[in-house]
């Protein structure tokens, strides 16, 4: 082996050196960076959980309120009700207030009230008027 050849080998080694010193330089750098990274991940991840577990609270409370006032309005409407059915005894029979009936229609179409002689008078007739030739059906005799 030559100087020459020895300078080379040398200087290929001491290359070489540098180059692996390189490397373990780069792969600390990346080590940092992925730690760096996994403190961000672990940062997000807590922040993400607050926010579901603030959310759901923010939930339970809407949901309370809502069955708190659906309670209340059916504890009106069910007082309604019952205020309702203690002025109507018989649904077939109730003919409202006093007031009601001396503001009242009579013969409004729907009415339960009886007919007053002159309306009957002025309606067309109740009966069908056949002829004599005719059966019940309708079919000739």
């Amino acid at each position: 082996m030559t100087a020459d050849s020895f300078e080379k080998a040398k200087k290929g080694m001491k290359d070489t050196a540098k180059g692996v010193k390189d490397t373990a330089k780069g792969v600390e750098d990346t080590a940092g960076g992925v730690i760096e990274t996994a403190g961000g991940v672990k940062e997000t991840a807590e922040g993400v959980i607050e926010g579901v577990e603030d959310t759901a609270e923010r939930v339970i409370e809407g949901v309370k309120d809502t069955v708190k006032g659906v309670k209340e309005g059916v504890e009106e409407t069910a007082e309604g009700v019952k205020d309702t059915a203690e002025e109507v005894v018989d649904a077939d029979t109730y003919t409202g207030s006093d007031d009601e009936r001396e503001n009242r229609e009579y013969n409004e179409s729907g009415s339960k009230e009886p007919m007053n002689p002159e309306d009957i008078a002025s309606h067309e007739p109740t009966a069908v008027k056949r002829d004599k030739k005719q059966g019940t059906s309708g079919d000739p005799v």
